[in-house]
């Protein structure tokens, strides 16, 4: 899974983590500054840098080396590299505690959760963060690409259920919490999130800009009183102890 030449707008265009999530996750660590998490599936670091800013030594991982060669690229705050989660280059309990942002649902496999729990010292948390839309913002996009293009990876987060996930491989103590939030886009901006997201890399360039209208037209259509768009969220935090 690539997201190929993407990786540029979803950096510029993906929100940050709002401070009451990356409280809490420093919250569920339980750590104190300068103890290493491995982010894993870390995209163009994000939020691995409001953890880095928090005073964790971080190491960021993901498959797709354009991601890599963005986040290396805007500054490093951590040290990043390419890799394959289930196969993790590191030593037996090297992290102090692991996080998924918005990306276990690609990897939510045994191997991947076993390397996962390896490379992780004996009681420290694996959490999981993920932004799940709270209204049709989604379903809207995927019905607006999907009349153009026979869509491949339009939900990729079907029957994902982290919780059962981390439960069944070995981790202990699986707590899940929820933390509802809501982003405001302008309408230039909610259409290069669109752009940023894995099923747009399947829609052929010679309809990007007769898809683009349609969006337009939805998200002008919804506009509030300050011309923002509204996309209601629902932040599920999960995490486990490794045993």
């Amino acid at each position: 899974m690539s997201f190929g030449e993407s990786a540029a707008i979803y950096n510029a265009i993906r929100q940050s983590y709002a401070d009451e999530v990356i409280g809490r996750v420093t919250d569920i660590f339980g750590l104190t500054q300068s103890h290493s998490i491995l982010d894993i599936g870390c995209g163009t670091g994000i939020a691995t840098r409001q953890l880095a800013a928090r005073g964790f030594h971080l190491v960021g991982t993901d498959m797709d080396a354009d991601m890599i060669e963005k986040v290396r690229s805007v500054g490093q705050a951590g040290t990043y590299q390419v890799a394959d989660v289930s196969h993790l280059d590191f030593a037996d309990a090297e992290f102090d505690g692991a996080t998924a942002f918005g990306a276990f649902h690609w990897f939510s496999d045994e191997a991947s959760v076993r390397s996962i729990q390896r490379v992780l010292r004996r009681g420290a948390a694996f959490i999981v963060v993920n932004k799940n839309d709270a209204g049709d913002f989604r379903d809207s996009i995927v019905e607006i690409v999907g009349r153009h293009v026979a869509l491949g990876s339009a939900h990729p987060k079907l029957n994902y259920q982290p919780a059962k996930t981390l439960d069944v491989f070995g981790f202990n103590a699986v707590e899940e919490t929820i933390i509802p939030m809501v982003e405001h886009l302008s309408p230039t901006q909610t259409i290069a999130h669109v752009r940023s997201m894995r099923l747009w890399e399947e829609v052929p360039p010679s309809l990007h800009d007769m898809i683009e209208a349609e969006l337009r037209s939805y998200v002008t259509d919804r506009l509030d009183a300050l011309e923002t768009f509204q996309r209601p969220l629902k932040i599920k935090i999960v995490w486990g102890r490794k045993q």
